[in-house]
């Protein structure tokens, strides 16, 4: 008994592993040839947009005895779709994903299917910006991250430069070949040089002025 189960489970497994539907290719409004691996009819067939292949058929072809049939496409061009057979034991084989051709003919198309193709491409693009900005966001990030390193730089005099993130330019240090600006800077806001100098030293004369008359006085 045992024997006869695994014999009879050996020659079910090939028949299981091999079935399979083919990918047709389908034009709008133009017959196309479905068919699959035989198993054990009778089988259904249906149509499904490959976006959600798990929701509801874009159409329901009917049970099917044989392993082929011929169907219109009644499906806009452009739009993703995919087939599944399944058979009377339940299970189910896929075609790969039939984007749909144009053609000049859109008379069988129904309205119920007749924005699939608008609708998935809005899908798309929705999926683009979303990963454009994501994109842009990161660069944005990542520019500012280098914006707010500070670099310092050597410049060709020597004097050191310290670059801060908000652009701000620092003198840090000055070789002895340039001019002393902090000397120049002192000179002239320190009252006690140039014109304050002066003042000062006609100050001195008019106080040694008045002690001379003093002591001529006292004597």
């Amino acid at each position: 008994m045992f024997s006869t189960l695994l014999t009879v489970a050996l020659f079910a497994a090939p028949a299981l592993a091999d079935f399979a539907v083919n990918t047709p290719n389908l034009v709008q409004c133009q017959s196309a040839e479905i068919s699959w691996a035989p198993t054990t009819g009778p089988y259904n067939l249906i149509v499904v947009s490959a976006e959600d292949p798990c929701g509801d058929a874009l159409f329901d072809l009917g049970d099917h005895d044989g392993t082929s049939i011929h169907w219109t496409a009644a499906l806009p061009a452009g739009a993703n779709v995919q087939i599944s057979v399944e058979d009377s034991t339940g299970d189910e084989a896929w075609s790969g994903v039939i984007t749909v051709g144009k053609s000049n003919d859109s008379s069988c198309v129904p309205a119920s299917v007749a924005d699939i193709a608008k609708s998935e491409s809005a899908s798309e693009a929705a999926s683009s910006s979303i990963q454009a900005s994501s994109s842009a966001k990161a660069s944005s990030a990542k520019a500012s991250s280098t914006q707010a390193s500070s670099t310092t730089a050597q410049s060709p005099s020597g004097t050191t430069v310290v670059v801060t993130p908000t652009a701000t330019v620092n003198v840090a240090a000055s070789t002895a070949e340039d001019p002393a600006p902090s000397a120049v800077g002192a000179a002239a806001s320190n009252p006690l040089l140039g014109n304050g100098a002066s003042s000062m030293r006609q100050s001195a004369s008019v106080v040694l002025g008045a002690l001379a008359a003093v002591l001529a006085f006292s004597l």
